[in-house]
């Protein structure tokens, strides 16, 4: 079997560029439309988080959360209560702000291998502004729905928390072996610069692949692939899913955000929430890209992270399914044509701030290619004037 599969990414790889070829003015439109998604929800959004997310682990307020929550964490999840930082700011933050977190968690030595492998599993998380507002405002047309997507995607993700809880008799309690406490005598002045240089590469790896994968849906759904493929699951289950609702399906299994805004063009269906929930959950291949860098980071193996992203959507989609009916008013469906409203700048904030913060995104930018030629001008110094005095 494997030697039938060697060929297959080489093979994929061909086809992607005859598509390329094949619709070149369709691909330079989607990559324009996904260079807009990341100037008007991806970098306002993310770019903060980031920087924040660095200060708290190198300014050490990581060990002062976890004297709060270790209490929590220890008994829940059998985690050292720092831990709690990357949980915490993935469900605030959103992908991949949890996973960044972890990995900057594991480098400075706050938690062990096999924390980081857990904790992989269930940090990367939707954040509550896209819940909220996209999903719920924007594609359900209701706020009702908005706060019932993130208390059943938050209780699932904690639910994949618990099942990699690991027995007490196979690992050894966290008093019993604690980490050494990391130096943090850096001081906000010389961590600052640093978290902006930092927080600005991680947003642009995860613009890039989202700028990718806009285009490589398009690409699908131009040639036919993509209504094909959803057209031959919708005959699987012709009384269950719609050619639409598959579609949709499809889309939020590569890419989180287009699919879940694509919902509002299936029609009135049951079943839209709980796909939904299943798509946030999952995240899509385009964030589990984005995510790669910080997991390589954080852990030698992979497996925890797709598993639990997996075990996260299905456990989020049963509990809509099984929650909606009784929690949620009547007659909750996707609303039409919200996908490019949804998409660039529904939320109030983000439409106030968007423009502020993609300047300082910038001037970051510009920071560290100012910082970089000055380093290497002020290296070459010091050799010139001692062959000079020599």
């Amino acid at each position: 079997m494997r030697k039938f599969l060697r060929p297959l990414p080489a093979l994929l790889l061909l086809g992607f560029g005859a598509l390329l070829i094949r619709y070149p003015q369709e691909s330079a439109t989607a990559a324009r439309e996904g260079l807009a998604i990341c100037t008007e929800v991806i970098i306002p959004s993310l770019f903060p988080f980031f920087v924040f997310s660095s200060l708290f682990i190198s300014l050490g307020l990581s060990h002062s959360a976890g004297r709060v929550l270790g209490p929590l964490m220890a008994p829940l999840f059998r985690m050292r209560g720092t831990c709690a930082a990357p949980l915490l700011l993935g469900l605030v933050g959103g992908y991949p702000v949890g996973l960044r977190t972890a990995a900057m968690l594991r480098e400075a030595g706050e938690c062990s291998w096999e924390e980081a492998r857990r904790l992989s599993a269930f940090c990367n998380l939707c954040g509550p502004g896209f819940l909220l507002s996209v999903a719920g405002v924007g594609v359900f047309a209701s706020k009702e729905a908005g706060f019932f997507l993130l208390c059943t995607h938050w209780a699932a993700a904690l639910l994949v928390g618990l099942i990699y809880r690991p027995r007490r008799n196979t690992e050894m309690s966290t008093k019993a072996t604690p980490l050494p406490l990391p130096n943090h005598s850096a001081s906000f002045s010389q961590e600052f610069p640093n978290s902006v240089r930092d927080s600005f590469t991680s947003t642009l790896n995860v613009c890039a692949f989202v700028i990718l994968f806009t285009v490589l849906i398009r690409l699908m759904q131009t040639s036919g692939l993509l209504p094909m493929a959803a057209g031959f699951l919708s005959g699987l289950f012709p009384d269950i899913l719609s050619p639409a609702l598959c579609q949709s399906l499809l889309i939020g299994i590569f890419e989180l955000s287009t699919g879940v805004c694509s919902l509002s063009e299936v029609g009135a269906t049951p079943l839209a929430l709980p796909v939904a929930s299943f798509i946030m959950g999952w995240g899509g291949l385009s964030v589990h890209c984005q995510s790669l860098p910080f997991l390589d980071r954080l852990t030698d193996s992979r497996a925890p992270y797709f598993t639990g992203k997996l075990l996260h959507g299905l456990l989020a989609a049963c509990l809509t399914a099984v929650l909606a009916p009784v929690l949620l008013p009547a007659g909750i469906t996707p609303a039409p044509a919200f996908l490019e409203a949804t998409l660039l700048g529904s939320t109030p904030l983000l439409a106030l701030l968007h423009q502020e913060l993609v300047a300082l995104w910038g001037l970051s930018g510009v920071i560290i290619l100012f910082h970089r030629r000055k380093k290497v001008l002020v290296s070459g110094l010091p050799l010139q004037y001692n062959e000079n005095r020599h």
